[in-house]
């Protein structure tokens, strides 16, 4: 082995490697955000198609809501296996075998005869889709180095930001002037593209050792989520949901309870909770991020129903006002990793919450004498309010989390965000019904509602300002350390 003396030449072979790294995370991150945006983007299209689709079935418009149902069920029931899974085959194997799955399905739904054929071909899509994501995500973990995270992430997660403004209309355009079973066609030539693009750039990581399938875990881990998404659905529901709602959670609560104890005994869980241990996923998951997903969630209910019943627009001028919120957020995106950087994890956090609570409540301010301008106006700064926050929250959820527990925690982020969302549509739905004693709400009770969730957004800011000073310090960047550190570096 030869050895350098040469300062220079090393500093260029390790300026070299880092932008390698650093290239090879953003191109795998580019393929994630490619395939998370046709996965997301065909839940969105459907919405409008839905119609159309029950003429063609000749079955009520009511029965094909089984679509979205059945679709969330499949969902939560797969990804607890999907680190097991991704870990077991292979992470690209999986993901492009996922990717192949998800097109296949989509062509069947396309060409189904019948509503219980297209059901089945939904379901596959779920499962497949399902895996692509999270698996995706621990291959790009895996890679990525700390100081990049918050770069990649950013990437990959854009599609979420872009797929529920744009996937309406492109639907309506399809329905209107295609057919709805264009819907599904479309995904063909895109999945075959990233099947090609994962092929290439995304690695193929597998475990050291091969763990055994905990199949106890599996069913008490899938039992649990699907009783607490359901009790939530029905707790939103009008005309005594709670009545079906409260027994499912309770029977969820009790799962959960089981699935606790079987995961803390057994050497390898479904879905490992290591991650738990470090404070910064724990807080970011289920401490104050859970607060603040919550009410982030529940206000991207509550709009657009509040532009259209409560403001008057129309469906149009709504999703116009919708478009400029994700417009002001994809705008703030490009500085929003540098501002993360700069002020570090914890300020990120503290201010980025504080500012999208101060959004909502300017949303309760709203009246329909407002200019349109003005709403534009507002909406763009709503969405650049959440931009940082939401930014600085994924960044801090694997700062301490080691590559070995990057599956694990993966699988906890995701089944979080499964929770949060049920959680904040049901308590959305069900404020609004309480405030409205069941009928129509009006203007005043989404204003009302407004404030409420502004209000538990801000609840999570005294909790992001108690995390240490230099929080994060792995992936931003800004280290500041205080007086005990720099004392026990000078004795």
């Amino acid at each position: 082995m030869s050895l350098t003396n040469n300062p220079s030449e090393g500093e260029a072979s390790i300026a070299s490697d880092d932008a390698a790294a650093l290239r090879r995370s953003q191109l795998a991150a580019i393929v994630l955000a490619a395939t998370s945006f046709m996965v997301a983007i065909d839940l969105m299209v459907l919405l409008t198609a839905l119609p159309r689709m029950a003429q063609d079935f000749a079955v009520p418009l009511t029965l094909l809501s089984a679509t979205i149902t059945i679709y969330i069920l499949v969902t939560v029931l797969v990804l607890p296996i999907s680190d097991w899974v991704g870990k077991r085959f292979g992470t690209r194997r999986v993901c492009t075998l996922a990717i192949l799955g998800f097109v296949l399905a989509s062509l069947g739904a396309g060409l189904s005869p019948n509503l219980p054929v297209f059901l089945a071909m939904r379901m596959c899509q779920a499962a497949f889709g399902t895996l692509i994501v999270p698996v995706g995500s621990i291959a790009l973990l895996s890679i990525t180095p700390k100081r990049y995270l918050v770069t990649a992430m950013t990437i990959s997660s854009t599609p979420a930001l872009i797929a529920p403004v744009i996937g309406p209309p492109i639907g309506g355009l399809i329905t209107t002037f295609l057919d709805w079973r264009w819907v599904f066609f479309l995904n063909v030539p895109t999945g075959l593209l990233a099947f090609v693009l994962t092929l290439r750039f995304i690695p193929n990581i597998h475990a050291v050792e091969r763990r055994p399938f905990d199949g106890r875990g599996f069913a008490l881990v899938g039992g649990f989520l699907a009783c607490i998404i359901a009790g939530f659905e029905r707790l939103g529901a009008k005309g005594g949901g709670w009545q079906q709602g409260l027994p499912l959670i309770a029977l969820g609560i009790f799962l959960g309870w089981l699935c606790w104890r079987h995961i803390r005994r057994v050497p390898h869980p479904v879905v490992p909770l290591d991650a738990l241990r470090h404070r910064s996923f724990f807080v970011s998951t289920i401490g104050a991020g859970m607060p603040a997903r919550t009410a982030f969630m529940a206000t991207a209910f509550i709009i657009p129903l509040m532009m259209q019943v409560g403001l008057g627009l129309t469906a149009f001028q709504a999703g116009l006002l919708l478009l400029a919120q994700n417009a002001g957020d994809l705008a703030l995106k490009a500085i929003a990793t540098p501002s993360v950087r700069w002020l570090g994890i914890r300020m990120a956090l503290t201010s980025g919450v504080v500012t999208m609570a101060l959004s909502f409540a300017v949303c309760a301010l709203l009246t329909p004498t407002m200019p349109f301008w003005l709403l534009v106006a507002i909406m763009v700064f709503v969405g650049m309010a959440r931009s940082v926050h939401m930014t600085a929250i994924m960044a801090l959820r694997f700062a301490d989390v080691p590559q070995s527990e990057v599956g694990g925690a993966t699988v906890l982020g995701n089944i979080a965000n499964q929770i949060s969302q049920a959680l904040a549509i049901s308590a959305a739905a069900a404020l609004l019904n309480l405030l409205s004693l069941g009928a129509e709400p009006t203007l005043a009770d989404f204003q009302i509602a407004m404030l409420v969730f502004a209000g538990l957004a801000l609840a999570a800011a005294p909790f992001y300002a108690r995390l240490a000073k230099d929080t994060g310090a792995a992936v931003t960047g800004h280290e500041t350390r205080g007086l005990r550190a720099i004392r026990s570096e000078e004795v």
